[in-house]
């Protein structure tokens, strides 16, 4: 009898002490599947007091470059990881617009400067930058006509004779839509079945995989809450009851 109450003691702090965590994976979980819906991307957040980003490692970190590109005006500038940068002499200075944003292509129209970002697509025009389209963006180029063309993650190659109007590239369109669909599937390895297990793929689809996402984050989150919660009331009742026998 002393194990077993020995055991359910060690049970319930160690659901205590682990609801936290617990609950934090449960709900991000959920944002993590609702990610484009919510626009959790383009929300900037200050999270510099968590202790994972107080590391030295961290801190010493350097930019990682993703492209280059220098205008007909002989401005230098370089798209990386962390951000936007302008070549200022021997410096980079970074380009507040799209300061922390990873900045994957980058080209120049004789509308202005094109930059393809993990956030959208941007024009720059006199100085300045405007997100001109919302998305996953990678690579961008110029054509000999001076429409500049970009690719898009579930929109694919987008082009844009101005820079703010952007549409289905009809050039590759329709020759992309007529390639023969794959022949043979690739082989399932078993970590890409440990994968889809976890992530719910292999019972709903990637379109679908949000389902058990959802259902799996909702039971962690109300298994710490209702855990924490039927600790508070059995502490309630013991109180209460050593109230009693005073």
């Amino acid at each position: 009898m002393k194990i077993n109450l020995k055991a359910r003691s060690w049970h319930t702090w160690a659901s205590l002490i682990l609801a936290l965590p617990i609950l934090i994976v449960g709900a991000s979980a959920i944002f993590i599947a609702h990610k484009k819906s919510l626009n959790t991307e383009d929300i900037t957040v200050n999270a510099k007091w968590l202790p994972g980003y107080q590391t030295e490692e961290t801190k010493a970190t350097g930019v990682e470059p993703r492209t280059a590109l220098t205008t007909r005006g002989g401005t230098t500038y370089v798209g990386t990881q962390e951000g936007l940068y302008s070549l200022e002499g021997d410096t980079l200075a970074a380009v507040e617009a799209l300061a922390g944003m990873p900045v994957r292509g980058l080209a120049e129209s004789g509308f202005g400067l094109v930059a393809a970002a993990k956030n959208g697509i941007w024009l720059e025009q006199r100085g300045e930058w405007t997100r001109v389209m919302k998305g996953d963006a990678w690579n961008a180029g110029t054509r000999a006509d001076g429409s500049v063309v970009v690719s898009v993650k579930d929109k694919g190659l987008l082009v844009s004779a101005d820079g703010r109007q952007w549409q289905a590239d009809p050039l590759l369109g329709k020759a992309l839509a007529a390639l023969p669909g794959t022949v043979t599937e690739k082989p399932l390895t078993l970590g890409k079945l440990i994968m889809d297990l976890h992530t719910g793929q292999a019972f709903f689809g990637k379109k679908g995989e949000w389902i058990w996402i959802d259902l799996v984050g909702l039971a962690m989150c109300l298994l710490a809450m209702t855990g924490v919660y039927m600790w508070w009331r059995a502490e309630k009742r013991k109180s209460a009851l050593a109230a009693g026998q005073a």
